[in-house]
């Protein structure tokens, strides 16, 4: 199972300018947003009641919504590592 594809989006010229973890998470959560918006905005809204900023989705948050979206264990470590979150 492909999962996201993740992997895919780190080589991208726009993730690679994203210094901070706030422009990474808005990053991926364009990429899901792309990839089914109302999934994604139910998701968002059931978690929060306002829109967060990407830097502080918690670990717990960044790993329900990514579980939602279909990616794979894997996927969701390296988004967590990515966004600081890593244990």
């Amino acid at each position: 199972m492909p999962a996201l594809g993740l992997d895919a989006w780190w080589d991208e010229p726009h993730y690679r300018q994203c210094y901070t973890a706030n422009l990474r998470g808005e990053f991926i959560l364009s990429k899901l947003l792309q990839r089914d918006p109302p999934k994604l905005r139910a998701l968002v809204a059931s978690l929060f009641q306002v829109e967060p900023l990407p830097e502080n989705i918690s670990a717990a948050e960044w790993a329900t919504i990514l579980t939602a979206m279909g990616a794979s264990p894997d996927e969701i470590a390296d988004v967590q590592t990515r966004m600081g979150r890593a244990d």
